[in-house]
This record gives C-alpha cells, structure tokens and sequence, in this order.
C-alpha cells in the first residue's frame, strides 16, 4: 500500500491511513518523490524511442504461438 504524506518542519508525519490500519503498528518506508517520479521521463522516453522502431506489431495470439514454439512439445 502506498500512502502520500506530508513531513511538517519539525519533522511530525502526516498521512491519512485506511481505517482498518487504526490502532495498529505499521512500517514506514520513505523514498523521495521526486526522485522516484523522475524515472518515468526516462522510462518514456526509451518507450517512445522503441516506438519509432520497425518492430512488426503481433496480437495476443501471435505471441502465445511463439511461446508455445519456444517451449517445445508438451
């Protein structure tokens, strides 16, 4: 579960959590947000590059096919 959270000056955490976590201990994790979102830009534009390449398109089926063709007989 992911919560978004905001840490005061005098470093109080503030999140509001699912009631059913009322009462009990949890565990915090904190990565800086913007770091971890700044990866996306570089994730979409590798995606965006691989777009421009001539990789023919294959549906579903297609690619099952050559699964099963790899894999060998049963």
């Amino acid at each position: 579960m992911i919560l978004d959270a905001e840490v005061k000056e005098d470093g109080t955490l503030v999140a509001q959590a699912p009631r059913h976590l009322s009462g009990k201990k949890v565990r915090i994790v904190i990565r800086d947000k913007t770091k971890f979102l700044s990866n996306w830009n570089a994730i979409a534009a590798i995606l965006s590059e691989a777009d421009r390449l001539s990789i023919p398109r294959r549906n579903f089926d297609e690619i099952l096919d050559d699964i099963r063709d790899f894999r060998g007989p049963t």
